[in-house]
């Protein structure tokens, strides 16, 4: 039965389930304290940003739910980040010990892996480095909060934040994310490190960590533009962010050359998949905030934990546009030729998914016009992105436009050509071609 749904359609559905699944949870008596009451929209909306590893919110998850509930979320966030099917796979492994093709097609459709004949392996790698991943960072933050909790609670929160930032889900416990430790350099080097590698891309970690170990000669042209990307888009975003607010007296103004550069750095980390920030973010300039968008609608590198259009994506973009203007037959990197049907390809998801943010920035707009525009557009980004980043208005929207967020997380997290393709039929081609012309442009 299942065989005759197309991967497509199951991936789509398994996040739809699983976010059901958590609502219906994180309603039950025990899972909120009793004296806050939550709604099962709440809930469901707090399920869809843990599965879709977004992070907005409209409760404060750290005060409304229970030891249970927080539980729960840490289920959610990483089913969510490593991908249901994925998941469900290592659990047919460790009872059946192999998986059928039709299994394999659906791993590598969930994991974006392009080979199926070592998905086996990569599933099994994959599960091993984000487990492997969580527990050093566990164990790392472990030492820090200690010193602020008791056991019981350090060592949950070590592992509740561990697996949010890895995942880049950008759930925290804390009431203000974690303003409580923007100077703490120890705990924003450890998280902005579990970020950065959630939204590497499980292939690229796989191949670096066989690189070092000297079982490979070199990276494969993916994981060299995956990586070359995410540090250009790392110190961009840190120079970016310390120009446009080291003047800013609500942001880094004041607060020491040093500092500003650590609050500039774990933000441009956090921005584009992960959603954890350590200064509040309502104050900052409509310049940072354009940047920011920017950089969220980017999002994080393929195969990851994260979203967004993805790093290569724009990065071809960028290699197609050059080749275009430099009048070359080709698009070149690293002494390879990248194919122009995957400029053709990047530039339609760009174009969609660019529409359908103008598009719900316009909506949302219009039902919100007690906000600031660009406020409005920062959260429907930051859902889009699934980056969590807000300038507080989440809470405050009417229901219309949560539910718009929420429809917007999920389409982030599954993909606007996964639910493109699990929409369409298939057509045939003719056996005809018609005659080609030429349209001028520009």
């Amino acid at each position: 039965m299942l065989k005759k749904i197309s991967p497509y359609s199951l991936i789509m559905l398994s996040f739809v389930g699983l976010i059901i699944i958590g609502a219906l949870l994180l309603k039950l008596p025990f899972s909120h304290y009793p004296d806050k009451e939550v709604s099962f929209f709440e809930a469901l909306f707090t399920a869809t940003s843990a599965v879709t590893v977004t992070g907005l919110s409209i409760v404060d998850i750290g005060a409304v739910y229970t030891g249970f509930g927080k539980f729960i979320l840490l289920i959610l966030i990483q089913f969510g980040g490593l991908g249901v099917l994925t998941i469900s796979s290592v659990f047919v492994l460790l009872i059946a010990k192999r998986i059928g093709f039709y299994t394999k097609r659906l791993v590598a459709e969930g994991l974006n892996h392009n080979k199926m004949y070592d998905i086996y392996t990569v599933t099994k790698r994959v599960v091993f480095i984000t487990l492997l991943f969580e527990a050093i960072g566990a164990v790392l933050l472990f030492g820090s909060f200690i010193q602020d909790y008791s056991f019981f609670q350090a060592l949950f929160m070590s592992v509740f934040h561990s697996v949010s930032a890895f995942c880049n889900a950008g759930i925290a416990l804390f009431p203000h994310s974690f303003e409580g430790y923007t100077y703490n350099v120890y705990v924003n080097v450890i998280i902005a490190f579990l970020i950065i590698f959630g939204g590497l891309g499980f292939t690229t970690i796989i191949q670096a960590g066989e690189y070092l170990q000297h079982k490979r000669r070199r990276l494969d042209i993916n994981s060299q533009f995956s990586i070359l990307m995410t540090v250009v888009l790392l110190l961009a975003g840190t120079l970016l962010f310390f120009t446009l607010e080291y003047k800013n007296y609500h942001t880094l103004y004041g607060k020491g050359l040093f500092n500003q550069l650590l609050i500039s750095f774990f933000h441009s980390v956090s921005l584009r998949t992960a959603g954890f920030d350590t200064i509040p973010l309502e104050h900052l300039g409509s310049a940072t905030i354009l940047f920011c968008v920017t950089f969220m609608f980017i999002g994080a590198s393929p195969n990851s934990t994260g979203s967004g259009v993805k790093t290569t994506t724009i990065g071809i973009l960028f290699l197609g546009i050059k080749t275009a203007l430099l009048n070359k037959n080709y698009i070149e990197f690293s002494k390879r030729r990248i194919s122009w049907k995957l400029f053709n390809k990047a530039s339609a998801l760009v174009f969609i998914a660019m529409m359908y943010v103008l598009i719900m920035i316009v909506v949302l707009a219009s039902i919100e016009p007690h906000f600031e525009f660009t406020k409005v557009a920062f959260e429907l980004i930051s859902a889009f992105s699934t980056c969590g980043l807000s300038t507080g208005i989440t809470p405050y929207l009417n229901e219309a436009s949560q539910a718009i967020l929420m429809f917007t997380m999920f389409l982030g997290r599954v993909g606007p050509l996964t639910i493109a393709l699990a929409l369409s039929r298939p057509r045939a081609e003719g056996n005809y071609k018609y005659p080609k012309e030429n349209i001028l442009i520009g």
